[in-house]
């Protein structure tokens, strides 16, 4: 009899845990305050723990890192992990388990020209077109998958977030990605441009999504 895969889901952070008004969380003294866990995310997450053989992360590209300048002087690499490490804590207060989290505060030359043209300026210690961590490339997956000493070919793996990059990445890990609409995803043309690709769903909230891994798993015992 095969050992029985392991359930690896992967969350991003803005807009599919938590409210993103592009707070870039950790730039202001208050981004305690603007935490908010958006609607279906706690009931999700809890009914995801009663799966056995599983593992919840949290996986963020935090882009706020590489800019300079004001209060983004701010949001280093250190308060990065703070508010990461907060997030989980508020989680665990109300009794979820969250396996731990990967971040990547690196931005490729795309997302560069695009602050440019904002006026915004840049660290070039942050700026990698190669960075296998940053979204799209599956590195933060590989990561959480090397620290519990498991094989792709052993797990399903599903990945939820609110852009298309989010589901490149589950998709470039050998998984599932699950795109959860939000005003950015809209905004960006995200769901037509993940409707075009194979292993993926689209939910409408994150319960929702929940829900669509829940039957996976059904089918898959059955």
């Amino acid at each position: 009899m095969e050992p029985q895969k392991k359930t690896l889901i992967f969350a991003d952070r803005d807009g599919t845990i938590t409210k993103d008004e592009n707070y870039y969380l950790g730039s202001n003294e208050n981004w305690k305050e603007q935490i908010e866990f958006l609607p279906g995310v706690v009931e999700g997450i809890r009914l995801l723990n009663q799966i056995s053989n599983h593992y919840f992360f949290i996986v963020t590209n935090q882009s706020g890192v590489a800019l300079r300048g004001g209060r983004f002087d701010l949001l280093t690499e250190e308060r990065m992990h703070e508010v990461n490490k907060y997030i989980i804590e508020k989680l665990n207060e109300k009794e979820l388990t969250i396996n731990g989290y990967f971040a990547c505060p690196f931005v490729d030359n795309k997302y560069v020209e695009k602050a440019q043209k904002k006026g915004r300026e840049l660290n070039s210690e942050y700026i990698s077109d190669s960075h296998p961590d940053l979204k799209p490339k599956p590195g933060m997956i590989n990561n959480a998958l090397k620290s519990l000493n498991l094989q792709k070919e052993d797990c399903l793996i599903f990945m939820i977030g609110d852009r298309a990059s989010d589901v490149e990445t589950g998709i470039n890990a050998g998984g599932i990605g699950i795109l959860i609409e939000s005003s950015k995803t809209k905004e960006l043309g995200d769901k037509e441009k993940v409707e075009k690709m194979k292993n993926t769903f689209v939910a409408r909230d994150f319960l929702h999504a929940t829900d669509y891994i829940l039957n996976i798993l059904n089918e898959d015992n059955n």
